[in-house]
């Protein structure tokens, strides 16, 4: 018996292809950086208090995080490797297509499916256009119905938990030790491309120096920069002059 099943049928309009950061594993990365394409890095922190009430939402976060040391306090931060297609993928054809469909990241195989477990498929807060989901094969009901599509699912969560301390290294590597509070903003950093695949050759020969800088959190919100404070997190009250401070 179905429940609440969704049917998709994609169009090829491409509005999916704009105006988006398209998060990548770390060997997506590799590949995205070898296209010449320039790569952006959103981090979020988070702790046990984040889902106080829920234990297997802050399971599954911390599965894909890093803890660190933040001033007085111990954090946990998700580092977001992601391409950069803010005016539009530069893999995006003139005609459309997806210049390198063959070989395209994990998470544009996926869409519109959700990879977070606790996060509902729902037409309405998808920017596909509504005709799309009138018709088509049955995307999901009660579970993911496509077995492809479930494998791919695992593979992007898997993926996070495996390039979890790769990615946090890589940060640190490049001095990006700043974290957004997770719910609250994101922290955006557009590194130089030169860099980033060189902080990526030395990780991956085993050359990059260890390094642990006390991290911090950026918050603009009073009362929780109050609650953060008063737990000893470390927060960063400079200017952001390396990376953008988006609050949601």
């Amino acid at each position: 018996m179905e429940n609440n099943a969704i049917r998709f049928a994609c169009n090829g309009c491409g509005i999916c292809c704009k105006g988006r950061l398209v998060p990548l594993t770390l060997g997506e990365t590799r590949q995205w950086l070898q296209r010449g394409h320039e790569v952006a890095i959103i981090l979020e922190a988070f702790d046990e208090s984040t889902w106080a009430l829920q234990p297997q939402q802050f399971a599954h976060a911390a599965g894909r995080a890093v803890e660190v040391t933040c001033g007085d306090a111990h954090v946990r931060v998700v580092a977001v490797f992601a391409g950069n297609a803010l005016v539009q993928c530069q893999n995006l054809g003139d005609d459309g297509r997806c210049g390198i469909y063959e070989e395209r990241p994990l998470v544009c195989r996926i869409y519109p499916m959700e990879i977070n477990p606790f996060i509902a498929l729902t037409p309405e807060s998808k920017i596909c256009p509504p005709e799309v989901w009138e018709e088509g094969e049955i995307l999901f009901t009660d579970r993911i119905v496509d077995p492809v599509l479930a494998d791919q699912v695992e593979r992007s969560r898997q993926a996070d938990r495996d390039d979890a301390q790769a990615k946090i290294a890589l940060c640190e590597a490049l001095g990006l030790n700043v974290a957004a509070w997770k719910g609250n903003a994101f922290a955006v950093y557009l590194p130089d491309r030169a860099k980033l695949v060189e902080a990526i050759g030395r990780y991956d020969t085993g050359t990059n120096a260890a390094i642990r800088p006390d991290w911090k959190v950026r918050v603009d919100t009073p009362a929780l920069r109050q609650q953060l404070h008063q737990g000893g997190v470390a927060l960063d009250d400079q200017l952001a002059t390396d990376y953008i401070f988006h609050t949601l």
